[in-house]
């Protein structure tokens, strides 16, 4: 005979399991908790010091200029009224480059844009016209002005600072003007190294075309670049930070400042990983001091868990065969050295008690069906009352002959009656000592299994099919049973519950065919 099923996961396992998923649910979330609040804070920290830094260096590019365009103003007006000299612009090209290193060439030019005089000279540039159109607009707006990036006649990538000269009459005579070479190591690398920082943080300068004046690899610098969340932003005057992802995709955190004298963009930013480095080890130390603790609690837990649940396993395993006549003498046994553990081992003593007596009067009922010999409504009826008043798990099959109508009418009430006795024995015999087969009405049966799981009454089920429909009846033949298997469970808390979750399966054997067992739910 099939045993009921066995539930493997004890209550230490659960008590262990819950345990340990509460200790990491709640490590887990202060180490999350942690991990956001360092990481918002060092995100902050180095946006607010990329704003900085890109300020400084923005800071550093204005005072720069400014002062470049104050020397230009007094040397064209040393040269204003000598602009037909050209010793006197010799001087002046040569005391201005000698006093201004940041401006690698100097030079005035006249109206046309034709070169006066330059320092250092380049062959054959004095008294040649320059056609730069950055050149052109200096000229044509006569006033002073920081040119973008463009490349020179010479072939170098320059910005051009110029000033225009006015005579004493107020005519325009020229300009006074002062290249910076950016491709080299000059100025720009000048004002950001002041402010540099060795963690990684680097900037780079552009101009209102998107052209790098700087940057810390000199290959890149000259290129366009229009991609870049932060310099678009400073290029439209404005000054901050923001965490983004720079031109390449790679995510950053930087900060921002514009150059109003020039119309250029200063950018200070820092790779986001570099950025959160320390704070991946510091989550590394975390954890490596967090589990040695953690496997002292874990062997204390478990300690404790054997304790709490040896009565309990104890009891349970008493539990598995009601029926054993040691049972109570095992309970007596059972130390309930705590409230809880002591109710039940009372409660299973008086279960047994009640058990053995109601199964007894059961016993007795169940013969009340002059026919077939089974237990009638009545006493199956009890037998679920007991069950739900005592908890026991129980599954319950309903059965009913197929066509059974057709056996009375083909052959008569005599032979239909044979066939009831004969199903109903068969039924008996399929069943154990503690089960109880019912006679619901007419060709309608019941058979209640104590303590069985639903794969075992399934498994009960179709041996009980298989067996009248190999039997056949004398004067009938032939006869087929549709059975539908219910087991306790959440959904199945009453009685009634259980009958009707068994009609509903009987029902579907019926309809979907005959001849069957049902045990899974209806579609």
């Amino acid at each position: 005979m099939s045993m009921p099923n066995r539930q493997f996961l004890g209550l230490r396992g659960l008590t262990l399991i819950f345990v340990l998923l509460a200790v990491l649910a709640t490590l887990a979330i202060c180490l999350i908790v942690a991990y956001s609040v360092q990481r918002d804070a060092l995100i902050s920290s180095t946006l607010e010091s990329n704003r900085v830094y890109a300020s400084k260096v923005a800071s550093s590019i204005g005072e720069f200029l400014r002062s470049a365009q104050d020397r230009l103003q007094f040397s064209s007006q040393r040269v204003a009224s000598h602009f037909d000299e050209p010793a006197v612009l010799k001087d002046e090209v040569i005391r201005l480059q000698a006093q201004d290193a940041e401006l690698d060439v100097v030079m005035i030019l006249d109206r046309q844009g034709k070169v006066m005089a330059m320092n250092p000279e380049v062959p054959g540039m004095v008294g040649s016209t320059l056609i730069a159109s950055e050149v052109k607009q200096a000229l044509t707006l006569h006033q002073p002005l920081v040119s973008h990036a463009y490349t020179s006649a010479t072939g170098q990538l320059i910005v051009f600072i110029s000033r225009p000269v006015v005579g004493p009459d107020g005519q325009f005579l020229g300009l006074m003007g002062g290249s910076v070479h950016l491709q080299e190591h000059g100025v720009m690398h000048g004002l950001i190294s002041d402010h540099a920082y060795n963690d990684g943080t680097y900037a780079f300068i552009a101009d209102s075309n998107h052209r790098l004046l700087y940057h810390p690899d000199h290959a890149q610098i000259g290129q366009v670049i229009t991609n870049s969340p932060t310099m678009n932003t400073a290029l439209q005057g404005q000054s901050g930070m923001l965490a983004a992802p720079n031109y390449q995709g790679i995510p950053m955190l930087a900060g921002y400042a514009y150059v109003p004298e020039a119309g250029w963009a200063v950018v200070a930013q820092q790779p986001e990983a570099q950025a959160l480095a320390p704070l991946r080890r510091l989550m590394r130390e975390m954890l490596l001091k967090i589990v040695p603790a953690g496997v002292l609690g874990l062997l204390l837990i478990l300690a404790g868990t054997f304790l709490i649940t040896r009565p309990l396993r104890q009891l349970a395993r008493i539990a598995s065969d009601l029926s054993a006549p040691e049972t109570p003498r095992q309970l007596a046994a059972v130390r309930g050295w705590y409230a809880e553990a002591g109710a039940i081992r009372q409660a299973l003593l008086k279960g047994v008690q009640l058990l053995h007596k109601q199964m007894g009067h059961l016993h007795q009922v169940a013969l009340s069906d002059p026919l077939t010999g089974l237990a009638n409504r009545r006493a199956m009826d009890a037998a679920l009352a007991d069950f739900e008043q005592s908890g026991q798990p129980y599954a319950a099959l309903a059965l009913d002959i197929d066509h059974f109508k057709r056996v009375n009418d083909v052959h008569g009430h005599d032979a239909g009656d044979r066939a009831l006795q004969q199903i109903a024995q068969l039924i008996q015999n399929a069943s154990r000592a503690i089960d109880l087969a019912c006679r619901a009405g007419g060709e309608e049966f019941v058979l209640l299994l104590p303590d069985t799981g639903l794969e075992t009454a399934t498994q009960v089920a179709e041996r009980i099919r298989q067996s009248i429909a190999n039997t056949p009846v004398e004067g009938v033949g032939a006869l087929t049973i549709s059975i539908g298997v219910a087991c306790k469970d959440a959904d199945t808390v009453t009685s009634a519950d259980m009958l009707k979750r068994a009609d509903e399966r009987l029902y579907v054997a019926k309809q979907t065919g005959r001849n069957r067992v049902v045990a899974a739910s209806p579609a």
